[in-house]
């Protein structure tokens, strides 16, 4: 008789090696990229979106609005070379940011403004123009 929860455990162990594998290759394929923190507000004609992104240059920034999504993507290199006698020293890094997320309520993507300062990206998205209420109507019935 074959007892299901040594089965459960074999198969546990046999997947955990498989994404441990998948892991280390994954390393290799790509940077590391991180979600970068944000805050979002909304107010009656707009949403402010601040993004932290430390160390990263202007041009390092590719920001891509929709109707409804925000898409933000930093890329943060750094090399190093130092040449003496006798030696040369070289070190690279690459790391990046990446967030997508959906917008709390609609904008108009052409009209959006974007300043970076200090690390800080801020997004200043004017709201879509709101559905006029609809006007209810009582009808009176005859």
């Amino acid at each position: 008789m074959v007892d299901i929860f040594e089965e459960i455990r074999r198969l546990r162990k046999e997947m955990d090696r498989f994404f441990e594998r998948f892991g280390e290759f994954r390393e290799f394929e790509r940077p590391e990229f991180k979600e970068p923190l944000l805050d979002l507000t909304e107010t009656d004609d707009e949403i402010i979106a601040r993004i932290e992104l430390p160390g990263v240059e202007k041009k390092g920034i590719v920001l891509n609005l929709t109707e409804d999504s925000l898409e933000i993507k930093a890329e943060k290199k750094k090399e190093e070379r130092i040449e003496k006698e006798g030696y040369i020293k070289s070190e690279r890094s690459y790391k990046g940011f990446y967030r997508k997320m959906t917008l709390p309520a609609r904008i108009i993507p052409e009209k959006a403004e974007a300043t970076y300062k200090e690390g800080i990206l801020e997004i200043r998205m004017p709201k879509a123009e709101k559905k006029k209420a609809e006007k209810v109507r009582r009808v009176e019935i005859k």
